[in-house]
C-alpha cells in the first residue's frame, strides 16, 4: 500500500499497526513524536465535533489517524538493523515494480518524450506515484547507510535510487522533480560542511512553508517553475488561484479548522489547496498544524543530533520533501509516514555516527587509556629472633 498508493480512499494501515503493536506483547515506549503523532491522530476524529460534513470529516480523519499509528507502530516494532532493512528493502522493492509499470508503459506507447508528455499507471495519480518515488530514493539511501558486506549489497540500494528517479522524470511532476535536485544538493553539500548545511536547511525550509502559501513571498520567484517540463500554465496549474482561497476559509476558523476533508470537499475549484500548511490548516485548524508539523520536526531533529549520518539523511529527506510540502497534496501519505518513521530509528538500527555502516557492529572508539604502573610493595623482612 506504500509503494503503490490504492485508488480508494480507505487503507488497512491502521488495522495493520495495531495488530504489529499487539504481536510485541508489550506497549509502545511513547517519546515525544509519538505523543504528538497520536495526538495529531486525535485531533483528526475530534474535528467530527465542530464539522458540518460528518460524512466528510470522518473517512479523512481515518485516513490522518492511520499514518499516525503507522508511524508509532513503526518506531515501537523496529529495533534491529534487519527490522528496518527488512521494512526498507520491501519497500524499495514495491517502488523497482512502480517504477517498472511506468517505464515499460511509456515506452509500449513509441519512442519516450521525456519533458515532453506524462506518463504513469492507470488509476493512480501521477503526483501520487512521483511523490512516492522520491520518498523511496531517499530511503535507498538509509538502507545504503545500514547495509553491511560486500560492496554489491551496499550499491544495490543506490542503482534501484536512479531507477526510481528515471521513472520520476517520466510522470512529469515538476515539484517530486526539483525534490530531487535539492536533496541531491543537500546530501553532497552536508558531506562538506553538514551543520551548516542542515542549519541553514532549517532556516529555508521554515520560510518556504510560511511564506509561500501567505503570499508573502513575489509571485515572480515562484512562477520560474511553472515553466519546468516546458508545460506553462500561467498559474502553476490553478495553485495560484486556489493558494489566497484556502487561506481565506482557513483564517475563519482559525484554530480548530473545518473539520477534516471538508475543504477538498466543499470548495468550488473541486481541488485540494495543494499546500501542506493550507491543507492541514483548513482540516485541522492551527492546533494541528502545530501537532502535525510537530511530529516531523521532533522525529527528523531527535535523528538528526545523533551523528553525522543520520543528520545527513533527515535534512536530505527534508529538503527532497520542501517542495511536495508547498505544491503538493500528500498530508496522509502511507509512504511518507513510514519512510519518516524508518529515518527515525536510525539511532536504534546501528548507523555509526561518523560515517556509512562497514560491520556488523557499532563502530567504538579504540583510545587506549594507559593505565598506572603496579605499585611495588616492599617485602617483608624478617628480623632475626635472639633466644
Amino acid at each position: 500500500m506504500t509503494a503503490r498508493p490504492p485508488s480508494w480512499s480507505f487503507n488497512y494501515a491502521a488495522i495493520l499497526a495495531v495488530v504489529a503493536v499487539a504481536l510485541t506483547v508489550r506497549l509502545p515506549r511513547l517519546r515525544t513524536a509519538d505523543v504528538l503523532a497520536l495526538l495529531t491522530g486525535g485531533w483528526a476524529y475530534a474535528s467530527l465535533i465542530w464539522t458540518d460534513w460528518a460524512s466528510l470529516t470522518s473517512p479523512a480523519a481515518y485516513r490522518y489517524a492511520s499514518v499516525c499509528l503507522l508511524f508509532v507502530a513503526a518506531r515501537h516494532v523496529l529495533h534491529r538493523r534487519r527490522d528496518l532493512l527488512l521494512v526498507g528493502w520491501t519497500f524499495l522493492a514495491g517502488c523497482a515494480v512502480v517504477a517498472i509499470e511506468v517505464i515499460t508503459g511509456a515506452r509500449s506507447q513509441g519512442p519516450v518524450d521525456l519533458f515532453g508528455q506524462r506518463y504513469g499507471i492507470d488509476g493512480i495519480n501521477l503526483n501520487f506515484t512521483a511523490y512516492t518515488l522520491t520518498a523511496g530514493m531517499v530511503l535507498a539511501l538509509v538502507v545504503a547507510a545500514v547495509t553491511t558486506g560486500r560492496l554489491l549489497l551496499r550499491l544495490s540500494p543506490l542503482a534501484i535510487a536512479m531507477l526510481l528517479g528515471y521513472a520520476v522524470l517520466l510522470t512529469g511532476c515538476r515539484g517530486a522533480a526539483v525534490g530531487i535536485v535539492l536533496g541531491a544538493a543537500v546530501l553532497l553539500m552536508g558531506r562538506l560542511v553538514p551543520r551548516l548545511t542542515v542549519g541553514t536547511l532549517v532556516v529555508v525550509i521554515i520560510a518556504l512553508v510560511v511564506l509561500v502559501p501567505l503570499e508573502l513571498l513575489p509571485e515572480r520567484q515562484i512562477m520560474w517553475l511553472d515553466n519546468l517540463y516546458d508545460r506553462p500554465t500561467g498559474d502553476l496549474s490553478g495553485r495560484l488561484a486556489i493558494w489566497p482561497y484556502a487561506l481565506k476559509t482557513w483564517s475563519e476558523d482559525l484554530l480548530t479548522g473545518s473539520g477534516a476533508g471538508v475543504f477538498i470537499g466543499t470548495n468550488p475549484f473541486e481541488i485540494g489547496p495543494h499546500n501542506l500548511l493550507l491543507t492541514v490548516g483548513n482540516d485541522l485548524g492551527l492546533v494541528g498544524v502545530l501537532l502535525y508539523f510537530g511530529v516531523i520536526a521532533a522525529a527528523l531533529l531527535a535523528t538528526a543530533r545523533t551523528g553525522r549520518v543520520s543528520l545527513l539523511l533527515s535534512g536530505t529527506f527534508a529538503a527532497a520533501m520542501v517542495p511536495i510540502w508547498l505544491s503538493g497534496q500528500w498530508e496522509t501519505s502511507l509512504a511518507f509516514w513510514l519512510v519518516l518513521a524508518l529515518i527515525s530509528v536510525l539511532p536504534q538500527a546501528g548507523v555509526p555516527a561518523g560515517g556509512w555502516a562497514s560491520n556488523g557492529r557499532h563502530h567504538r572508539s579504540t583510545r587506549v587509556i594507559p593505565q598506572s604502573p603496579p605499585r611495588s610493595t616492599p617485602a617483608k623482612i624478617s628480623r632475626p629472633t635472639t633466644g
